[in-house]
């Protein structure tokens, strides 16, 4: 009997190994309307988060109703970059910024960098004024019209909130709520120090 016991538990270990690996990060059809575009946007920004080491904020909107906030930023010839605030449930909160080895146009190589910190009040209660005053849950996941490019970078941002969960998605902005917004994670929370020729 007890000879049973290892393979039936290495069967379920690798079952739910491989449940977590397929946990998807976005809805269908929300990146982009055309299917196949929206495949390729969500095949991308998922080998950046799963190459991050990142949890689904999916997942966790439909499992809880825990907040949480992250900043993806793709920028096509520098390192991947995400900002994630998460708060609990007594307002505090705690900040992790990532980085990894490779390009965010190309591939995500592997984790360099990996810090959390918590966050004060005052810090956790600007921010999330940031997001009311600029209407995150509100905006629209992706411009129209589709707005596309080469060189440049992916701003994608996500929120889950008592099991909701919503994400945005732009292209470069050089200005708008989703620009100010990506400002607050990077240097408002995380405090990089990005040289000017590698913010875009």
């Amino acid at each position: 009997m007890r000879g049973r016991t290892f393979p039936v538990l290495s069967l379920l270990c690798a079952l739910l190994v491989a449940a977590f690996a397929q946990e998807p990060y976005f809805p269908q059809r929300v990146l982009e309307d055309d299917a196949q575009g929206d495949s390729f946007r969500s095949n991308w920004y998922s080998k950046n988060l799963k190459a991050l080491e990142e949890p689904s904020l999916l997942q966790k909107a439909n499992t809880s109703n825990a907040e949480s906030y992250r900043f993806v930023w793709l920028r096509t010839f520098h390192h991947p970059v995400i900002v994630r605030v998460d708060i609990r449930a007594d307002g505090r909160a705690e900040l992790t910024t990532k980085v990894s080895s490779g390009a965010g146009g190309y591939e995500p190589g592997k984790l360099i960098e990996n810090t959390s910190r918590p966050l004060t009040q005052q810090q956790t209660e600007k921010f999330l004024t940031t997001i009311q005053r600029l209407r995150f849950w509100d905006l629209p996941t992706h411009e129209t019209p589709f707005t596309v490019g080469c060189d440049g970078s992916q701003w994608i941002i996500e929120g889950a909130k008592g099991g909701k969960y919503h994400v945005v998605d732009r292209w470069t902005p050089a200005k708008g709520a989703v620009h100010d917004l990506g400002l607050a994670f990077v240097f408002g929370l995380a405090q990089t120090r990005i040289p000017k020729d590698e913010l875009y």
